[in-house]
């Protein structure tokens, strides 16, 4: 059974990622009230904007905070009202949230990635008991929600999904740019580029529906012959160190993670 949505939410900062958190909850019915001083007008159709963070304390006691990670902590100071404090940003800690929070509120680390605006984000959080059904309702309807059992944790989770988007991206202009190459127009290989790989991921959801211990590797041997075209290409992906350069990827935008959180 799906939880009611909470009926209204501060989101301080409107950038691309407060931006789209503001966008997904006022298409499932919230009130959000936003506050960021370096715009005049809100991005975001449906968003109060509000001139202060008292304004937003004042309607609501749940705050998102998607500001830069050295930003987190100066902004929070500014609050004087105890609330449910949600931040989105890579490397500030629970407890250093909690420690800069008005005394009585509440702490929440959530990693979303940019798809949750399409109903389709991956969102993992840490947090204690008491807020876990805060954000399961803050989140609900904007994609599949993880709550990890360490913090630590929270930085693998910045550099694999947070960051994925990026990688996914990256991975797309390749194809698009490899057909071009072999003499596709750029919009035709850009859509074959889209649909084969939201089809692909689409199908193999499916399945995993009614096997759930299907690997990625199984079904790519479906589609890939002795002698045939795939496994030549799949050679030269790995002669071209693709597997180790999307891990390695994961690895350092994790260790950079942390190191945002060191100051």
């Amino acid at each position: 059974m799906q939880k009611k949505p909470i009926e209204t939410v501060g989101v301080v900062g409107l950038g691309k990622m407060g931006a789209a958190i503001a966008s997904a909850l006022v298409k499932k019915g919230t009130k959000v009230y936003g506050f960021d001083p370096n715009i005049k007008d809100s991005p975001v159709s449906g968003v109060n904007l509000v001139g202060t963070l008292d304004a937003i304390s004042k309607e609501t006691d749940v705050i998102v905070i998607a500001v830069k990670p050295n930003l987190v902590i100066p902004v929070l100071k500014e609050f004087s009202k105890p609330a449910t404090f949600v931040s989105i940003a890579a490397g500030i800690s629970y407890s250093q949230i909690l420690e800069a929070a008005p005394q009585g509120s509440y702490s929440v680390r959530v990693m979303p990635n940019l798809p949750l605006v399409s109903e389709r984000g991956a969102i993992a959080y840490f947090c204690d008991d008491a807020s876990v059904s805060n954000v399961e309702r803050l989140f609900s309807g904007m994609g599949s929600q993880i709550r990890v059992s360490k913090e630590s944790l929270m930085d693998a989770v910045t550099g694999l999904s947070g960051s994925g988007p990026a990688y996914v991206l990256t991975f797309l202009q390749a194809m698009a740019e490899g057909g071009l190459q072999e003499g596709l127009s750029y919009e035709e290989s850009l859509s074959l580029a889209m649909e084969t790989i939201e089809g692909t991921l689409v199908y193999f959801r499916k399945l995993r529906e009614n096997d759930p211990n299907l690997h990625p590797m199984e079904m790519r041997n479906w589609v890939t012959s002795p002698g045939g075209t795939t496994i030549h290409g799949l050679d030269a992906l790995e002669r071209g160190g693709f597997s180790t350069a999307v891990r390695d990827a994961i690895k350092r935008a994790t260790e950079r993670s942390k190191e945002l959180g060191k100051g």
